[in-house]
């Protein structure tokens, strides 16, 4: 973390920004002018072209130990966290030219749809925004740096429910491939800039917030935004309880009963490994709604009891590997459900896919209406984040039907179609977050098991230690 790529402070860097800047977002009343301004921003194509350091779970922990390293004194924490601000400084403004440079591949009609110009716009004024941020120098730069920082990540939580719609409603002008590319990269590309941003945002706080001791890195379980001791068990019970809320909630799955869906957790709950504790809730906690809710659905269905239908999590860790299996008794992956994309190539690999239609977003596109309910109800933000889903979930459930936005539509299908948006945004989100820093491989599978249960199935997450 320590490597520090060029400020790129040079006058000619710098000259005609505000020319530049207008001329890349700013509507004109000639449509191919438009076209030409869409495309002709010279900085957003240099930094395009520029590397962007790829960084691993090793590199951001051990960044952190360097701060809390024994010996070190102040000086030395502030040099290198001002080393650490001009790092993500620069690398952010090379990520988000990359990801302008995605919109810009997209046929132009698709990129004219009001939702995905918002965003365009975004990334670009937040792209000028870095670009000419002058370079961190001093503690209280570097605090002023944080700020600007959470700031900036605060105004796009919007994001993520902006692409969805504009690419729903474009969905006649794209191939399934090219939604399936543009969703996973963007978001892949949002999730890797945001850590850098909140992993720099904790390190402040924890080594320049205003304690009187500086923390040392041989007794501290946090660094930045990750828990180099993340118990799974205790991640997998809040998760369970927390789907149970959402659950009861919004009455999902098509039962009036507030009865709790039984989850038997078995294996090493103690098992612990260091990993970013929001990425792994949100993980686990799509998986089991999606398991919440079949199963729900499938007791209604065959007039079962819910204890009859148990939901089993399955904990196994060695030197190596750490396994996370989630199975339910609901009917299994549906046969007309073939993969749109999948990871597993090799022969030596079990028969299962990585990507099925639940986890694509292809899917997604098919429920415009509930994505814009979902906009429409809450203030139109996703951060991806699970306590942001129960909240909202929460607050959605006193809605008046007199604020859903459909006037024919009722409090109770209102609150379906919010659901089912998010479900079909969480469920590919939740496998982005997986792949993202080559952390967890994410498996499908439907198995047979007896005549009583019938198909079971189950999601495995299997984590390798590093």
């Amino acid at each position: 973390m320590n490597r520090i790529r060029p400020s790129l402070k040079s006058s000619a860097w710098r000259s005609s920004s505000s020319t530049s800047r207008q001329s890349a977002i700013s509507p004109l009343g000639n449509e191919d002018n438009q076209k030409i301004n869409f495309y002709s921003n010279s900085h957003i194509l240099r930094y395009a072209e520029m590397e962007a350091a790829p960084f691993s779970l090793r590199q951001l922990i051990f960044f952190g130990k360097v701060l809390g390293r024994q010996g070190s004194n102040d000086k030395e924490v502030d040099h290198n966290l001002m080393q650490g601000a001009n790092f993500t400084r620069v690398q952010l403004a090379i990520r988000l030219a990359r990801q302008i440079r995605e919109f810009q591949s997209l046929p132009y009609i698709v990129t004219s749809n009001p939702y995905l110009t918002e965003t365009y716009q975004m990334y670009v004024e937040a792209f000028e925004s870095f670009r000419l941020y002058p370079e961190i120098r001093c503690r209280l730069d570097n605090q002023k740096w944080s700020q600007f920082l959470e700031n900036l990540l605060n105004q796009h939580k919007v994001v993520i429910p902006k692409l969805a719609i504009g690419v729903a409603e474009s969905r006649s002008h794209l191939t399934n491939s090219q939604v399936e590319q543009f969703m996973t990269r963007m978001l892949y590309s949002r999730i890797s800039r945001r850590v850098l941003a909140e992993h720099h945002i904790a390190l402040t706080r924890q080594f320049q917030g205003d304690s009187s001791s500086k923390p040392s890195s041989q007794n501290i379980r946090y660094l930045g935004v990750i828990d180099t001791e993340l118990e799974i068990g205790n991640v997998v019970q809040r998760c369970i309880e927390l789907a149970q809320t959402t659950l009861n909630s919004h009455n999902l799955g098509g039962s009036s009963s507030q009865q709790p869906v039984t989850v038997l957790v078995r294996g090493e709950k103690d098992a612990k490994f260091a990993y970013i504790p929001d990425h792994l809730e949100f993980i686990v906690f799509e998986l089991l709604l999606n398991a919440f809710r079949a199963t729900v659905s499938s007791a209604a269905q065959r007039s079962l009891d819910l204890s009859n239908l148990p939901i089993e999590v399955q904990i196994a860790s060695s030197v190596t590997h750490i396994t996370i299996r989630i199975s339910d008794q609901a009917g299994g992956i549906l046969h007309s459900w073939r993969p749109s994309f999948t990871d597993d190539d090799d022969e030596s690999l079990p028969p299962t896919v990585s990507r099925r239609e639940m986890f694509s977003f292809v899917n997604m596109t098919t429920a415009n209406d509930s994505l814009k309910q979902l906009v429409s109800s809450t203030d139109g933000t996703m951060e991806g984040k699970v306590r942001e889903q129960v909240d909202q979930a929460h607050d959605q459930h006193h809605i008046p039907s007199s604020s859903i936005s459909s006037p024919s539509s009722t409090n109770t299908r209102g609150l379906e179609l919010i659901q089912e948006a998010r479900l079909r945004i969480g469920l590919p989100l939740s496998s982005i977050y997986a792949q993202f820093l080559g952390a967890f491989c994410l498996f499908l599978f439907s198995t047979y098991s007896n005549p009583f249960s019938g198909i079971r199935h189950s999601c495995e997450l299997i984590a390798q230690q590093s």
